[in-house]
């Protein structure tokens, strides 16, 4: 129960904090500071990396006026997932959970590799009980950027708490840890490895990455 609320409180699939999203292929989100990034038909300009990071900074902070400025800035820049994908958690933190699954989708439509739209399309289902559309979507993410951690601390939570499956939990967790997954997370999830080894038998593999179909 301890391991669950810990999860609901806040560490949801290691999310992407608001603060820390940043433009990057396809105009997709990614985590660290705001830096110039690549979009599909080229280099974001820096005065749109530089709003971006702006606004999102005051939507962290709390800025009632940064959801519409944000909302403005996606409509300006609709080639842009990250926008999409940041008004989504905000969305979904606001408990309109219809709203964030349509920005997501817009999110994977605008870019067809963007594997964050894909993994809080996951997590929405996750929260919803949908738990096989929440494997397909972790999955999807995986498939389409093979080293986003997040995706991998997501399946894994999945195959140990809801499916349940302790030996894909197992595998997931362990590629979460070689992709680098979050630092401060890392003693945390090297214990229940090691816990889930003891009571499952489980043995390293190679963590699922099949394609969503």
């Amino acid at each position: 129960m301890l391991r669950l609320s810990w999860i609901e409180a806040g560490m949801r699939a290691v999310p992407v904090v608001l603060g820390s999203l940043v433009l990057s292929a396809c105009g997709t989100l990614g985590g660290g500071p705001a830096a110039p990034a690549a979009a599909a038909d080229g280099p974001v300009p820096p005065e749109q990396v530089a709003r971006y990071a702006e606004l999102v900074q005051r939507l962290a902070a709390g800025d009632e006026a940064a959801r519409a400025d944000l909302a403005k800035f996606s409509d300006a820049h609709p080639d842009l997932a990250g926008p999409l994908v940041t008004l989504g958690l905000d969305k979904a933190r606001a408990g309109d959970e219809a709203a964030a699954r349509e920005l997501f989708e817009r999110a994977t439509r605008v870019c067809t590799n963007c594997g964050p739209a894909w993994n809080e399309l996951g997590a929405l289902a996750r929260r919803q009980g949908r738990f096989a559309d929440a494997e397909l979507a972790y999955l999807q993410a995986i498939s389409l950027q093979a080293d986003y951690a997040p995706a991998y601390f997501n399946l894994a939570m999945l195959y140990e708490l809801y499916l349940p499956r302790p030996e894909l939990a197992v595998q997931n967790y362990e590629r979460y840890l070689e992709v680098g997954g979050a630092v401060d997370a890392r003693p945390d999830v090297e214990k229940w490895v090691a816990d889930l080894r003891r009571r499952a038998g489980a043995t390293p593999k190679a963590a699922r990455t099949e394609p969503a179909t």
